[in-house]
């Protein structure tokens, strides 16, 4: 007897370096490895845990990059080598995506897809399983793109703004437009309209439609997958043994495609729709936003890491240091205060993508043992 989420799969982003949290993600340890805020498990941990609730645990898969194998097998113990596929190359979300989704068509044709990033809190949980059930359902006698976003309450210029369309049933709207992190000009404007959610990151699909993306954007993985794969006797594809698979996404991994999956399928609006969520949620891939997300003093401070932190006179600041290290911090306002392995970064934190670029520099003018 099928179970209520039998067709039902997750794939879980993983794969990043987490630039824009650097010093304390680095390319060694990675944002989705890490316990930012104390609770015991790190991001990845939370965000399985989270979907496991309602997805079976033979349908998550996670998508990372081969050198964080050696990570993923240790924080998720539990999940089968074979439900973790790796890239060759660190590219953007995209080819990830679609290639482990193309895997699991294969594995399932009536598979109904959903993508989940890593770095994002869900404050209601109950809220994300019933809203996600819902979404689910709509893949899988639609086929179509279908993102979640979340209402903008707020201009914020770290977020992807999806302007919804028509209403084609409750909650649920064509895409009209998107635009990805605007300035703080544009932020405002698409707030004050109340037309635009955020782009939570959060996609679904069924396995139909993953396939026509992967001749897209791979055709040279799609065509030496579709040679190599077997007929089983109702005349479907069967999915190659998995070490085969991998040796095909290795030599014909499209190393030049770096584009995100937010990108590729939200600024066509072709065929895209986005469900209006409820659930509480929070984008935590970069620095201002862990401030944001995080419970602050009375001057609007927030410390997080497992250091120990004394502040004085300061407002609306963050620290992070390491566990054996005490940071002393006094009349900052506004600012990061971030330790870890030998680094450290003290700059203004009102700018999501200062620190990548300060990553990228250091990268060039330190040495990349300091990223």
């Amino acid at each position: 007897m099928e179970t209520k989420h039998a067709h039902d799969y997750c794939v879980i982003l993983a794969g990043g370096i987490g630039k824009r949290l650097w010093p304390c993600s680095r390319r060694s340890k990675p944002k989705q490895f890490i316990d930012f805020f104390g609770t015991g498990r790190t991001l990845l941990q939370q965000t399985y845990e989270r979907i496991a609730r309602f997805i079976p645990p033979a349908n998550i898969f996670i998508s990372t990059y081969a050198d964080y194998l050696p990570l993923v097998s240790e924080q998720l113990p539990d999940v089968p080598h074979e439900n973790v596929l790796a890239e060759p190359v660190q590219l953007s979300t995209a080819p990830a995506t679609a290639w482990v989704s193309y895997h699991v068509s294969m594995i399932d044709p009536e598979a109904n897809i959903f993508i989940s990033p890593c770095d994002q809190l869900i404050l209601d949980e109950e809220c994300f399983i019933r809203e996600l059930e819902t979404a689910l359902q709509f893949v899988s006698t639609h086929d179509v793109f279908l993102a979640m976003g979340v209402s903008a309450t707020r201009p914020n210029s770290a977020y992807g703004y999806v302007q919804m369309g028509d209403e084609v049933q409750a909650g649920l709207y064509t895409v009209r437009s998107f635009m990805e992190k605007p300035d703080a000009d544009y932020a405002e404007r698409f707030v004050e309209s109340g037309e635009f959610l955020w782009n939570t990151g959060i996609f679904l699909w069924n396995a139909r439609t993953i396939r026509e993306m992967l001749r897209t954007m791979m055709p040279l993985i799609d065509e030496n997958l579709s040679a190599g794969a077997t007929l089983d006797a109702g005349g479907e594809r069967k999915a190659l043994p998995l070490e085969r698979e991998i040796e095909i996404v290795r030599r014909f991994y499209p190393i030049s495609a770096r584009r995100s999956i937010d990108l590729l399928i939200l600024d066509k609006c072709e065929n895209v729709f986005v469900m209006q969520a409820h659930f509480g949620w929070a984008d935590v891939g970069c620095w201002p936003e862990i401030h944001e997300a995080s419970r602050k003093d009375g001057d609007g401070n927030v410390v997080v890491g497992h250091g120990r932190t004394m502040m004085q006179g300061c407002h609306n600041t963050l620290v992070c240091v390491p566990d054996g290290t005490a940071a002393v911090v006094r009349n900052l306002d506004g600012y990061l205060v971030a330790a870890n392995d030998g680094v450290i970064v003290v700059c203004p934190n009102d700018d999501p993508a200062l620190v990548k670029a300060l990553f990228n520099e250091a990268q060039v003018k330190l040495g990349a043992e300091f990223v």
